[in-house]
């Protein structure tokens, strides 16, 4: 018998066999590949337009699974949970509308992702947490006109996504920070590479794309272009103009002078703090919140700190002030009146224009004893000394011992019975203005100097 034919023959009995198999799902198709290992591979395809759902009866031991040209629009909750050793998952050419964020339940060990030729709008970004080994995800012709900076948190394995034939007019500065623009030629670190496809969008070529811009003018970098010829289909003045000749020369990404990293402040006192930036368009400044460690008297006040409520963290700062006061800078300040160990923390001057964002953290600490707690020692020490002694009670028992407050803290009691202390380094630095009665406190940081934005904080301490 002819070779040829003959494996034709037996390549048409397996397919046979495997499609009366009672283990593959109807309306599909299985078929074994042999490994290196003697272990057989099975293949799923299910390609047939009177499939409307994902079928339950997935065989466990399926590596890829092709779902194409089908009816489905709608992926569910767990709809591959039953196939944990899937690495292809093929969803091409479908109806597809809607993905569940957690579609990708139990594919730990999923590499590939193709959702070419569906009807996606949006796309369920956090749900990548559930293949935290993917490196390919095609999302060509759809009908994405927005990737969200969030995206950027779950693509940091990725080397091959392909955006193409989309409505993508932008990409965000996070996305794009992931490839940074570095010759692989005169670098000894290794770097990871990424093959984009950006093609066949209508890209409005401004500050947003800045970056995206200068990686598509350098001969070699991280991240490699499906086509080098990119477009731009706006603004009017630049529709028709490839990427190459583009010239943003307006655009700055925001850069931020710093002072001071660290900072440690009076309980009791008044801190403002300020951050200035430069950059064009001129950026905005927000302020966060993002952790709440306190180095200071976390032995004293303990019952105290205990009964705060757990503050939820990142937040939004409100109440800042900010001003322009020359083209392209910004300045923006926050003031914290009264501060407590609650107010101890990590905070986050964030500056943003189109061209980029960039970020800085300010640590405050918070130093002193809680009055109520300094009131109550002085008071058992008192009692104490009057069953001994009723005659050498004093006179004024609100005013606290010095005996009481630990060696390396001077005690300063304000009008409103708060104890106010503070650690000999620091207090050495303190300058009294004795005209008003403010406090004005300097502290010494290591200014670094970098390409990277730098925040700038002045702070004004003044005693209640």
């Amino acid at each position: 018998m002819n070779p040829f034919l003959h494996a034709e023959l037996t390549l048409f009995l397996a397919l046979v066999a495997c499609a009366q198999n009672p283990t593959c799902p109807s309306l599909c198709t299985c078929v074994f590949h042999g490994g290196s290992n003697s272990k057989e591979f099975r293949t799923v395809l299910c390609k047939n337009p009177a499939l409307a759902v994902i079928p339950l009866d997935l065989p466990r031991d399926t590596v890829k699974f092709r779902l194409e040209r089908t009816s489905v629009s709608r992926i569910f909750r767990g709809a591959f949970s039953a196939m944990p050793e899937l690495l292809y998952l093929w969803l091409t050419y479908n109806f597809i509308t809607v993905l569940h964020p957690r579609s990708f339940t139990n594919l730990s060990s999923l590499h590939e992702l193709r959702l070419d030729g569906n009807l996606l709008s949006t796309f369920p970004w956090e749900g990548l947490r559930d293949v935290p080994r993917l490196l390919t995800l095609g999302l060509h012709n759809n009908r994405l006109a927005r990737i969200p900076p969030l995206a950027a948190r779950y693509l940091g394995n990725i080397t091959y996504l392909d955006l193409s034939s989309n409505r993508l007019n932008t990409l965000p500065n996070d996305l794009i920070a992931l490839w940074p623009l570095v010759s692989l030629s005169e670098t000894t670190q290794p770097q990871r590479s990424v093959v984009l496809g950006l093609q066949d969008n209508p890209w409005v070529c401004d500050c947003r794309l800045a970056s995206l811009l200068d990686i598509s003018k350098a001969p070699e970098s991280s991240m490699a272009l499906l086509d080098r010829f990119l477009t731009c289909s706006g603004p009017p003045g630049l529709a028709g103009v490839p990427f190459q000749r583009v010239e943003l020369s307006c655009c700055r990404r925001p850069y931020v002078v710093t002072s001071g990293t660290k900072i440690t402040a009076l309980l009791g006192s008044n801190v403002l703090l300020r951050c200035d930036a430069t950059g064009h368009p001129i950026p905005t400044l927000m302020w966060f919140k993002s952790a709440r460690p306190n180095h200071y008297n976390t032995g004293c006040c303990k019952p105290f700190q205990s009964s705060m409520e757990p503050e939820r963290l990142p937040r939004k700062l409100s109440g800042y002030v900010q001003d322009s006061p020359g083209v392209g800078i910004h300045w923006s300040a926050v003031s914290l009146n009264g501060v407590s160990y609650k107010d101890a923390g990590e905070y986050r001057c964030r500056a943003q224009n189109m061209a980029g964002i960039s970020e800085a953290i300010v640590s405050l600490n918070v130093v002193g004893l809680m009055a109520e707690y300094a009131n109550s020692q002085n008071t058992d020490q008192q009692q104490t000394a009057a069953k001994s002694n009723y005659s050498q009670k004093k006179p004024n028992q609100s005013k606290v011992s010095a005996s009481l407050l630990p060696q390396n803290i001077t005690g300063l009691l304000s009008a409103s019975k708060k104890v106010i202390n503070t650690p000999k380094i620091n207090r050495d630095k303190m300058q009294m203005d004795r005209a008003d009665g403010h406090f004005l406190i300097s502290f010494d940081s290591e200014i670094h100097e970098r390409q990277t934005p730098h925040v700038s904080m002045s702070i004004h301490t003044e005693l209640n």
